[in-house]
């Protein structure tokens, strides 16, 4: 299966729903970036909580191009510090591990492909041994 989310440039923009440490549901929509270089993919974006202030994390992965089924990416998040993480494809599927380089942080994505121009991300964050957040969102290519 090929894949264009991440796999070719693109905006894509994202809607769905964030679960904070108590699981308390906040609707959230947010934007996502992808632009190749020679040897190097830049995924930026933001995911922003729809509160009556609303609340915007913004993120950007440094990602080795893919060379076989997985890869690797850095990211800086501004609330978490320096993510290290892997990406690894699996049939329809992106699985995204992460660790912040202080070992506080970790946490799992999995983007699910539904058509070429449309995914599905469900993760979860971990502080320590205790959950961050979650959330589930579909993405569309703009």
């Amino acid at each position: 299966m090929e894949h264009t989310f991440l796999f070719t440039e693109g905006i894509w923009v994202a809607k769905g729903d964030y679960y904070d440490e108590a699981n308390n549901r906040v609707p959230v929509e947010g934007k996502t970036i992808t632009t190749h270089l020679d040897n190097l993919w830049i995924n930026e974006g933001y995911m922003e909580l729809q509160l009556e202030q609303p609340v915007r994390f913004e993120n950007r992965y440094e990602i080795i191009p893919f060379s076989s089924d997985f890869t690797i990416w850095k990211s800086f998040n501004p609330a978490l510090g320096t993510l290290q993480g892997k990406f690894a494809i699996i049939d329809d599927t992106i699985v995204s591990t992460y660790i912040s380089e202080d070992g506080q942080y970790s946490g799992v994505e999995c983007v699910i492909k539904i058509s070429d121009a449309r995914y599905s991300s469900k993760g979860f964050a971990f502080n320590g041994s205790k959950k961050l957040s979650s959330w589930a969102v579909t993405m569309e290519k703009v």
